[in-house]
Parts: structure tokens; C-alpha cells; sequence
């Protein structure tokens, strides 16, 4: 249908009403017919410059309805200020006055503030006086005079300041609406400072697991350190044992000996082919150890390698087996 002049605004809502076929609108309750031309009739005496039209509304489940929908200019201002007009579009819900009106905002071009505690980046409104709805305690005159208190102390396309100012003489809605604001900024700033300590935490971690992979690592090496000093020990208690049984042999000779030819001092040290066996034994293993670990750093070739230790092993082989032999003769 057309848009009604503000004249003819009575006559047009009550014609709407009484439409049938494929202009008959949603409402159906005649008592809820009766209240949405009184309440329509009040709202644009109040606020003339909005244009009354009828037109298809589709919802969020796919229902479509025919209902009447008011689209205006609302001035905004604060108590110093002249803020930015905002532009409104208001569809009379099928179930009014028992469900509320749905307010959009039109941004046109000025964008919609991000994180506005009433108002969607879609324009979608919805206030305090929205969610605690109670008919025949809320109207739509009374709900858009409380929109635009709300909208004065939070603009959606200004930023303006949002912390309730003291002032003894405004509604107990108005400073529950002034409170929401407050505590919905106060939550995006807690929200804020939380993703900011999640995210230092999570470096934390990460610097936690490099930490413990150099220590785990570092503890790797102390344990090879380790095993590789319990050999040593143990070679050098062979040594020891060797050294000591070869002073003991010779100290008794010396002892029962009348001059230097009785000595012997050519058949003492033959023992010395034994001592060096296990030098000989040792420096294979240094060599072996060097070998290992050229080849784990990627520094030596694998065939080459494993040549090389096939040769050293075979050496080691038959110096321990001549070492078996000079204990047993001695023995």
C-alpha cells in the first residue's frame, strides 16, 4: 500500500486493518486491532515525521507476515551535545502488544560502532526496555522515548560517554539502562585483558617446552658423559690391576735377588707388551667413540663408517686375545 500522509494517518491504519485477500495484514484479535491503531495513533502524534506503510516481513524461520512498519529520523541529543540523527525502521510485531516492536537501525553511511551493548552490526535494537517487555506496562511510544535516552547516553555511530553522570532527577530505567551500558563495556574491557594473559600464557608455554627440551637434552648428555667416565673408571681399574700384579711379581724378585744380574731386569718388563695392549685397547675405543659420533653429526659417510669400524674391531680382537694369552702365561 502507499505511505500515508500525516493527515490521513487514522484513516490509513484503520483501512489497513480492515483489509482482506492478499492486503489483509497479520493481526487477527480484534481487541489487538483496537490497540495497535491507539497506540500507532499516539506514537505519530508524537512523532509525525515518521512515514506509517504496510509491508512483508520475513523472519529469522523463514515466516512471512504482513505488518505495519513506521521508518523516521529520531534526533538524538545528550545533555550538551547535538549527536548524529539516527534513522529507524519499526515493524508492529503480529503478536503486539504482547511481543515488543523490532527496532532496526539504518545505518546509511555512517557504520554501526562494533561492541554497542544494544545495537547489532545488522542495526537489530535491543534494549533493556526490549528484553523486560511486559504489556499493558510497555507501549511503543514509551519504548522509542526510552531508545533515544539510550541512545543519548551510547550513540551506535558516535562514541560518546557512556558513565552515568549524577543526576538525582533521571527514571529508575534510565539509570538501570545507564548501569547495562556500563557493565557491558566493563566485560568487552575484562574479555580484552583476558585474551591479552591467555595469549602470554600461551608464550609462556611454548618457552616452558623449549626449556624443557634443552634440559632434557642437556640431561641426555650428562647420562652418555656418565657412561662413558664409568668406562674410563673401569679401564683404568684394569690398569691399576695390571700395574699392581706386575709390582707385586718383580717386588718379590727383587727382594730374593743377591746382584743386579739376578734381577732379572730384562724379564721384568716383558710384562710391559701387556701394558701395551691395553693402550693400544683404549686409543681403538677413543677412536671408536670419535667415529660414532662424526657419524650421528652427518660428518662421516655410513659406508665409510662402518669400514673403518670393521678394521678397528678385528685390531681390537686379536690385542685382547694377545692380552688373554700374556695373563694366562703369567698366571
Amino acid at each position: 500500500m502507499a505511505s500515508s500522509s500525516s493527515s490521513s494517518s487514522v484513516k490509513f491504519i484503520e483501512k489497513a486493518l480492515l483489509a482482506t485477500g492478499s492486503f489483509a495484514l497479520s493481526y487477527t484479535d480484534p481487541d489487538q486491532k483496537w490497540l495497535i491503531r491507539k497506540h500507532l495513533t499516539s506514537f505519530l502524534q508524537d512523532y509525525p515525521n515518521f512515514e506509517l506503510s504496510t509491508d512483508t516481513f520475513n523472519h529469522n524461520n523463514g515466516a512471512k507476515v504482513q505488518l505495519f512498519s513506521l521508518e523516521g529520523s529520531l534526533r538524538i541529543r545528550n545533555s550538551t551535545t547535538q549527536l548524529p540523527n539516527v534513522e529507524l525502521t519499526i515493524w508492529i510485531h503480529e503478536n503486539y502488544p504482547i511481543t515488543p516492536p523490532l527496532v532496526f537501525i539504518n545505518p546509511a553511511s555512517i557504520p554501526i560502532r562494533t561492541n554497542h551493548p544494544f545495537v547489532s552490526s545488522s542495526g537489530f535494537t535491543n534494549s533493556r526496555y526490549i528484553e523486560t517487555w511486559e504489556y499493558p506496562r510497555c507501549n511503543l511510544l514509551n519504548f522509542i522515548r526510552n531508545l533515544k535516552k539510550v541512545l543519548a547516553n551510547d550513540h551506535p555511530f558516535v562514541l560518546t560517554d557512556s558513565i552515568p553522570k549524577r543526576n538525582l532527577s533521571i527514571s529508575r530505567t534510565e539509570a538501570l539502562d545507564r548501569l547495562a551500558t556500563s557493565l557491558h563495556y566493563d566485560v568487552l574491557t575484562i574479555m580484552e585483558r583476558s585474551e591479552e594473559e591467555i595469549e602470554n600464557l600461551w608464550k609462556l608455554q611454548s618457552e616452558m617446552k623449549q626449556r624443557t627440551e634443552s634440559v632434557n637434552t642437556i640431561i641426555t648428555e650428562l647420562e652418555n658423559e656418565r657412561e662413558t667416565l664409568k668406562v674410563r673408571a673401569l679401564n683404568l681399574k684394569e690398569h691399576t690391576d695390571v700395574l699392581e700384579n706386575w709390582a707385586e711379581t718383580n717386588y718379590r724378585k727383587l727382594t730374593k735377588s743377591t746382584s743386579i744380574d739376578d734381577m732379572g731386569i730384562e724379564e721384568m718388563f716383558e710384562i710391559e707388551s701387556e701394558v701395551e695392549g691395553l693402550a693400544e685397547d683404549d686409543a681403538i675405543e677413543d677412536v671408536l667413540r670419535v667415529l660414532e659420533e662424526a657419524a650421528a653429526r652427518g660428518e662421516l659417510e655410513i659406508g665409510s663408517y662402518l669400514k673403518q669400524v670393521r678394521v678397528l674391531a678385528r685390531e681390537q680382537f686379536f690385542i685382547r686375545q694377545n692380552r688373554l694369552k700374556i695373563q694366562s702365561f703369567h698366571i
